[in-house]
């Protein structure tokens, strides 16, 4: 699910996310961004809208990829569309409304009010539409808990809609306090809830996040790894089991076992190699292959990340820290070079270069 009032927490940063919607088909735009997979959905919408103009399903998902990439007055204009179309469509409403969130988070504090104004005004009319919309009820947890009441904030109204949001789906419901838990640094309570969203329906995607909660070594990284197994085989289009199953392999320096899960990832996210950047990422940090590591950034840098993957910049910056642990200097600062010229705020680059050039 998307949240646009809230910064995700660590047990979810590696899940796919998931849009709560009616029937659709497979291999429409919808359940390409489902599966993470939204550069083919930005094509396969593009191209419909082209033949119909009024295509909800494709004016929805348009706009909410264009959001996630900041492009704020398109992502608006297309969802604005969507709803034209079908103004009793609950899903068309809560596009707009993640639209105007998304926006809300990026913008400025003059402009915050109106844009949390309208995400809670197209989020309600989704409700109204749907009762049971999970990401409009989602979404009026977040908008409760974090605006001020002067903005129509209300907390008690965040923690009904938090009750009702476990009714509906207990998976979503239990991720979310699980959210709300890390907000407030309760670890201990935020891994219980992860614990019971897991057991609630054993879906892949609460799997994946209790995974990425415990893939730390001083916590459960067996564990993280069996949970990581599961989702992937029920669910292989989710890159978040993939990159924790490479990254685990990476750190204890399993390489015959993770090429064949780098194989097995690319035939099931075909274009998507974050996995190869996490393995390599963790080759970098912990100093273990960094001519592995090296192989692996240059391979994912042959292809276009795909959206909300890592960036060719920070593939560019890792790729410089390989080098450099190779004793490879000249090379190392040619690739930070690059990575801030094509990200001039990327921090870690930003000082491994000053370090370099002493």
């Amino acid at each position: 699910m998307q949240r646009p009032f809230l910064a995700m927490s660590l047990a979810a940063t590696l899940a796919a996310a998931v849009v709560s919607t009616s029937a659709r088909a497979d291999d429409g735009p919808l359940a390409l961004m489902e599966h993470g997979r939204l550069r083919r959905a930005v094509a396969l919408a593009e191209t419909r809208i082209k033949s119909k103009p009024d295509d909800v399903e494709a004016l929805r998902v348009l706009a909410t990829i264009r959001a996630q990439q900041r492009r704020f007055n398109e992502a608006t204009k297309l969802a604005e569309r969507a709803v034209a179309a079908a103004p009793a469509d609950a899903d068309a409403h809560y596009a707009l409304a993640q639209v105007a969130g998304m926006h809300a988070q990026a913008s400025s504090v003059l402009k915050q009010p109106g844009l949390a104004g309208r995400f809670r005004k197209e989020a309600e009319k989704a409700l109204a539409l749907n009762p049971n919309h999970e990401d409009a009820i989602e979404g009026l947890i977040e908008f409760h808990r974090q605006a001020p009441g002067i903005m129509g904030g209300d907390k008690k109204k965040g923690a009904a809609f938090v009750d009702r949001l476990v009714q509906v789906n207990p998976t979503a419901g239990w991720l979310v306090k699980t959210d709300i838990a890390f907000d407030e640094k309760d670890t201990t309570l935020a891994e219980s809830f992860l614990r019971k969203a897991v057991a609630a329906k054993g879906e892949p995607r609460a799997k994946i996040s209790l995974a990425s909660w415990l893939i730390q070594p001083w916590r459960n990284p067996d564990e993280a790894e069996r949970l990581a197994r599961e989702a992937v085989e029920a669910e292989p289009w989710r890159v978040g089991g993939w990159s924790l199953l490479a990254a685990r392999q990476a750190y204890q320096k399993r390489w015959p076992e993770l090429e064949v899960t780098l194989t097995r990832a690319e035939a099931a996210i075909p274009g998507n190699l974050g996995p190869h950047y996490q393995a390599a990422r963790v080759m970098v940090t912990e100093k273990t292959d960094p001519a592995r590591a090296e192989a692996l950034l240059r391979r994912y840098l042959t292809v276009e990340p795909e959206i909300g993957q890592p960036s060719y910049a920070g593939a560019h910056w890792r790729l410089a820290q390989a080098l450099e642990q190779q004793g490879r200097k000249p090379e190392a600062l040619a690739e930070l070079r690059t990575a801030l010229k094509l990200d001039s705020k990327l921090e870690g680059a930003k000082q491994d270069l000053k370090r370099l050039k002493g």
